[in-house]
C-alpha cells in the first residue's frame, strides 16, 4: 500500500512538472528576440505575409524549445536545445534542407566504392569521419594537380590509391598517398622528340643524361627508406629548369590573358560568328592590351602624362574604328 501511494505521489509531481506552464514574456521582448535572431541569421523575407509565416512557425520552434529545455532543467531530457537558423522552417522544408546535394552523394559515393576497392574497415564512426576527412583533402589536392596537368602545367597525372586515407606522417617510407599513371597509356611513352640539328640534339641528350642520373639517384634513395616517392622521365627531361620554370610561368600568364579576354568579351557582350572570327578579334585586343601595357609603364615612370585602358573597341583594327573613337580611353592626370 505505501509502495502504491509513493509511486502515485511521483506521478503527481512528473505530471506537475511537465504541465507547469512557461513563463510568459511579454509581447515586445518576444519580438525583440525575434528580431535579434533575423539580424543574427540574416533573416529577410519578400513580403509581410511571409514574415508573418514564418514567425508563426519560429513561435511555435521557440515554444518546442523552452518547453524541452524546461524538461531538462528537471532532469527528464539529457540534453538542452536552442533556435538556429532553421528556426522559420517546416519539418517538410527542414527534410529538403538538410538533404545531402548530388555532388555529395557522388563524392560519398566516390569513397564508399575506394573503400571496397581496397578493402578498407574503420573501428568506429569516428575513425571513418576522420579517414574520410584526410582522403578529400587527398582528392583535392589529386584533382587540383590534374586540373594543372591538362593545361600542360605539369608534366604527368595523378591518381588516388589504398594510402589516400592517411596523413603524410602514417604513409610507410617510399611510398605515396597517389599514383602517377602513365601519361599516355604506357610505361614506354613516345614523347615524338626531334631537334633542329646535331648540336642542338647534343645538348639536349646532355641534359637529359643529367635528368636520368638525378632521377636514378633519387630512386636509390627512395629505395632505402631516404625519399618519400619515387621519380621518373616524361617530355621535359631534356629541359633545364630554367626552361620548365619558365614554360610553367609562360603558360600561367596565358592562362591570365585568356582570363582577362573572356572577362572583357563578357563585360562588353562579346560574340563571334565562328573560331576564326574570335581568333582573329582576340588578335587585335592584344596587340591593343599590349600597345595599353607599353603606354602605363611609360606612364609609371613618368614618361607619359595620362594612362589607358582597353575599351569595347579594343578588338578593332584602326579602319574599323569609328572616327573621332578609339579601341582605349584615358584617363588624364594632373601633376599639382
Amino acid at each position: 500500500m505505501k509502495s502504491l501511494v509513493l509511486l502515485l505521489l511521483v506521478a503527481v509531481k512528473l505530471s506537475s512538472v511537465v504541465s507547469k506552464p512557461l513563463p510568459e514574456d511579454s509581447e515586445a521582448e518576444v519580438h525583440k528576440e525575434v528580431e535579434t535572431w533575423k539580424v543574427k541569421y540574416r533573416k529577410s523575407y519578400p513580403s509581410t505575409e511571409e514574415e508573418a509565416k514564418r514567425k508563426e512557425m519560429w513561435l511555435a520552434t521557440r515554444k518546442k524549445v523552452m518547453e524541452h529545455n524546461m524538461r531538462a532543467g528537471n532532469g527528464l531530457e539529457s540534453f538542452t536545445m536552442a533556435v538556429n537558423h532553421f528556426a522559420d522552417l517546416y519539418e517538410e522544408e527542414l527534410c529538403l534542407v538538410t538533404q545531402p546535394r548530388p555532388e555529395e552523394e557522388e563524392v560519398d559515393k566516390e569513397f564508399e566504392l575506394w573503400k571496397t576497392h581496397n578493402g578498407k574497415t574503420y573501428n568506429s564512426t569516428e575513425e571513418e569521419a576522420k579517414r574520410k576527412e584526410i582522403w578529400l583533402a587527398t582528392r583535392t589536392r589529386v584533382m587540383e594537380h590534374n586540373k594543372r596537368a591538362e593545361n600542360g602545367s605539369e608534366s604527368f597525372i595523378m591518381g588516388m590509391n589504398h594510402f589516400s586515407d592517411m596523413t603524410i606522417e602514417e604513409v610507410p617510407k617510399g611510398r605515396l598517398m597517389v599514383v602517377f599513371p602513365p601519361r599516355d597509356g604506357g610505361e614506354e611513352v613516345q614523347h615524338g622528340k626531334s631537334y633542329g640539328s646535331t648540336e642542338e640534339e647534343a645538348k639536349r641528350k646532355e641534359i637529359w643524361l643529367a635528368t636520368r642520373t638525378r632521377v636514378m639517384e633519387h630512386n636509390k634513395r627512395a629505395e632505402t627508406g631516404l625519399e618519400s616517392f619515387t621519380m621518373g622521365m616524361n617530355h621535359l627531361s631534356d629541359r633545364t629548369t630554367e626552361e620548365v620554370t619558365g614554360r610553367r610561368l609562360q603558360d600561367r600568364e596565358e592562362a591570365e590573358v585568356h582570363k582577362e579576354f573572356e572577362t572583357w568579351k563578357v563585360k562588353y557582350g562579346k560574340i563571334y560568328p565562328s573560331t576564326e572570327e574570335e581568333a582573329k578579334r582576340k588578335e587585335i585586343w592584344l596587340a591593343t592590351r599590349k600597345m595599353v601595357t607599353e603606354h602605363n609603364k611609360r606612364a609609371e615612370n613618368g614618361l607619359e602624362s595620362f594612362t589607358m585602358a582597353v575599351n569595347h573597341l579594343a578588338d578593332l583594327t584602326t579602319e574599323e574604328v569609328p572616327r573621332g573613337l578609339f579601341p582605349m580611353v584615358r584617363y588624364q592626370h594632373f601633376k599639382m
